[in-house]
């Protein structure tokens, strides 16, 4: 609860008002005085005790919440009364926790609880409170400091600890506060008027800081402070530790508590907020004659945005229309694919082609990174993956190795980024003899077959190396894996971004592709890829999070 001061006249109303305030509140206890045979009386201890608890944690609990305020606020405004605000609440509410245990009636703690005892932890308190909000109040607001708060709170639990210590187990070293059957001792009186003396300076201290600030956060703390005046009165006047007057001091304690701790609510939490609204206020007043030049460039970026947007939908439409059809039957083998970027443009790529009147090719491919950058790297791989003369007897069939080979080397020779790279996995299927030969280029999903008969397996027996600028360092050994096949069998090529787990995130598991493709091995190759894509659809609504490129195709022999 620190402001900046600025000049204002002194109002005497401001003055009047604070007196006034004393003046209500002498008048109520006077009252009380009066008729002091009709309200004065000792309440029954189990209903007081009841009472006692919860004033007392009602009043901890709000200094606790001051305490982490000011605590956890000091760092971003450096003002040394944080620091001070929060020591003296830690300590005092923590001692006050310590007298509310101690009171007289209620089980031992550490020690047998007595009146002498709970009297000497709330002295303690409140001339805690006092000295530390007096002290608070005699440094200037606008002071800060470069101490670690850690330092504070190091001093104030090693401080809490000490009283505890003492109050408990050498409660001889304390004088007398409080005897029983007798009452409040002389010492006790004394020091409950040198509470209120502090207390009183320090009211007046931010009435003056009110009337020069006109900030009504130093009027609600100079009224809390008021109440808590009146507190330590009522702790003057009580006979017996479950009397009217005691239960009237923790009534004014509450009330001064939530006063205070509405002034540095106020402050720390909603005073930022207002000083935003003022300065948003300030900077509408100059923006007024930039709305015409910020509409202006406003157009003008979204026709820019615009013109980029209409570019990435042709060039979706190119890369796209390099893909095969979705569904696919070639000299009686079946294809089916999908193909989901996460952006306009996929770093995501496959193709499926003959070549010849025995063999099919097929490749799919991952280029790391999405968009623009590797959707032209796609380009790259297609042209190089794909045969220039189909059909053509002179032509030497091309194993999977054997290309992937190839392509590493064509890659070397590019200029392209060095952290650019390709995973890659490539297969030759040939129709007569029902073989499949296959080679991954550091896949890091591997296709899955599953079997007419139900049965599945990885294609995992291929040696490769992803696409990588690593030539000048490495040559890698890519070698074929090879399966038979029977007619009805079905293997699922696929990129990560269906099945990878990245980031506690996980599209589809592989265990959940072998399921669906095994309980629909007997139907229809259409009716299995509906139903992989049903389950994307139920999990992307369940909050999977697509940020990757999602593409298969499912072969049927």
């Amino acid at each position: 609860m620190i402001l900046e001061k600025r000049k204002l006249n002194v109002d005497p109303k401001e003055y009047l008002k604070i007196i006034a305030l004393f003046i209500a509140n002498l008048s109520f206890l006077k009252i009380i005085g009066v008729f002091e045979e009709q309200i004065y009386g000792i309440i029954n201890i189990p209903e007081f005790l009841a009472m006692h608890i919860v004033l007392e944690f009602l009043g901890i609990l709000i200094f606790l919440m001051t305490y982490v305020i000011t605590y956890y606020t000091f760092n971003k405004n450096k003002r040394f009364r944080l620091l001070i605000y929060s020591s003296t609440f830690f300590i005092s509410g923590s001692v006050s926790f310590f007298h509310t245990m101690s009171y007289k009636g209620m089980p031992s703690f550490f020690t047998a609880s007595s009146a002498p005892k709970a009297t000497n932890f709330w002295i303690i308190s409140r001339l805690i409170m006092a000295i530390g909000l007096f002290v608070a109040a005699i440094i200037p607001a606008n002071k800060k400091t470069n101490l670690k708060r850690e330092y504070f709170q190091a001093g104030s639990i090693f401080v809490t600890i000490i009283i505890f210590y003492i109050g408990t187990f050498k409660q001889h070293l304390i004088p007398s506060m409080f005897v029983d059957g007798q009452g409040l001792t002389q010492l006790k009186i004394l020091l409950e008027y040198f509470i209120m003396s502090i207390l009183c300076i320090t009211v007046f201290i931010y009435v003056k800081d009110y009337v020069h600030t006109g900030n009504k956060t130093y009027k609600t703390f100079y009224i809390g402070l008021c109440f808590a005046v009146f507190t330590d009165c009522a702790f003057t006047l009580y006979r017996s530790v479950y009397d009217t007057y005691n239960l009237l001091g923790h009534i004014f304690n509450i009330i001064s508590a939530f006063f205070i701790f509405r002034a540095i609510f106020s402050y720390n939490l909603d005073h930022p907020y207002d000083e935003l609204d003022k300065a948003n206020e300030r900077i509408s007043k100059y923006a007024d004659n930039l709305e015409e030049t910020v509409q202006r460039r406003t157009a003008e970026i979204q026709a820019v945005n615009r013109k980029i947007m209409e570019d990435l939908e042709y060039a979706k439409t190119i890369q796209q229309s390099l893909l095969p059809p979705k569904s696919l039957n070639i000299f009686d083998t079946k294809f089916i694919s999908e193909y989901i970027p996460c952006e306009k443009l996929s770093g995501d790529f496959y193709n499926i082609h003959a070549l010849d009147e025995e063999n099919l090719s097929m490749y799919i491919s991952d280029v790391s990174g999405h968009g623009v950058s590797a959707a032209v790297i796609t380009v790259f791989a297609d042209r190089i993956m794909k045969p220039t003369g189909l059909f053509n007897p002179k032509e030497n069939i091309i194993s999977p190795s054997q290309k992937l080979a190839n392509f590493y080397e064509e890659f070397n020779k590019s200029d392209f980024p060095d952290e650019m790279h390709i995973v890659m996995f490539g297969a030759v299927y040939n129709i007569r003899t029902k073989t499949l030969s296959y080679c991954s280029g550091g896949m890091n999903v591997l296709p899955i077959l599953v079997r007419k008969n139900g049965e599945s397996e990885f294609l995992d027996k291929s040696i490769g190396f992803p696409i990588c600028k690593f030539g000048e360092f490495y040559n890698p050994e890519y070698k074929n894996g090879c399966i038979h096949l029977d007619s009805g069998d079905r293997i699922i090529f696929y990129t990560d971004g269906l099945a990878e787990f990245f980031k506690n995130n996980s599209l589809l598991k592989k265990e959940t592709i072998i399921g669906i493709m095994k309980e629909n091995r007997n139907n229809d190759i259409k009716l299995l890829n509906e139903k992989i894509l049903l389950v994307i659809k139920e999990n992307t609504r369940r909050g999977y999070i697509h940020d990757d490129d999602i593409t298969y195709f499912i072969l049927e022999v």
